[in-house]
């Protein structure tokens, strides 16, 4: 069931989902950065068996709108988060709908997802864009992820490591007496965060 102040629904992708799959990796936004359409539905095709990465169509209000997936990176091996606590998710999305471009619901879809994530006991919630997709970053910060330190992904690309922060909207961040401590090794919007704590 969806918050009740929510209208997204995530739902297991299925192989019946292929063709809209197709149509929505082939819009010129999310093939930006997500490559090849049949490349990445193999890829997909790959973990719907059973594999760690677990992969859901967004709905809104009842209609699908995007992908949203979420996976362990200490088994998927990836260098720029080999220091992320034992149980971290990592998540990586698109918006598939290009008439709902700049409405919001991108970042809120994420946000509703990262905190499904965190009830579940995730004790973190991570995500890498690349600095060539600062739209995504953007949008990430939106959601409620805040910026940590740029790294080298295993295909030599510089990412922005950002971890999810409940409750981190740009009102709270706006307000200095409602500033959230970071994970350790997080740098935070003015600098390192020594904080130990894991919200």
């Amino acid at each position: 069931m969806n918050p009740p102040d929510a209208p997204f629904g995530f739902r297991p992708v299925q192989r019946g989902d292929d063709a809209m799959l197709l149509v929505w990796l082939a819009q010129p936004h999310v093939r930006a950065t997500w490559g090849d359409p049949d490349r990445e539905l193999a890829l997909i095709h790959a973990e719907i068996d059973g594999g760690d990465c677990k992969m859901h169509v967004v709905t809104m209000d009842d209609r699908p709108v995007g992908f949203v997936q979420n996976w362990c990176p200490h088994l998927a091996g990836v260098p720029h988060f080999h220091d992320a606590p034992a149980g971290t998710r990592a998540v990586d999305m698109f918006l598939g709908e290009p008439d709902l471009l700049g409405c919001g619901v991108a970042s809120g879809f994420v946000r509703a997802y990262a905190s499904r994530l965190r009830a579940a006991d995730a004790p973190a919630v991570v995500t890498d864009p690349r600095l060539t997709n600062p739209r995504g970053i953007a949008m990430y910060r939106r959601a409620g992820f805040v910026p940590g330190e740029i790294r080298i992904a295993e295909d030599g690309a510089q990412v922005r490591c950002m971890v999810f922060v409940p409750g981190n909207s740009p009102a709270q961040r706006a307000d200095p007496s409602s500033v959230p401590t970071y994970p350790r090794g997080v740098r935070g919007p003015d600098g390192p965060c020594t904080s130990a704590t894991r919200h």
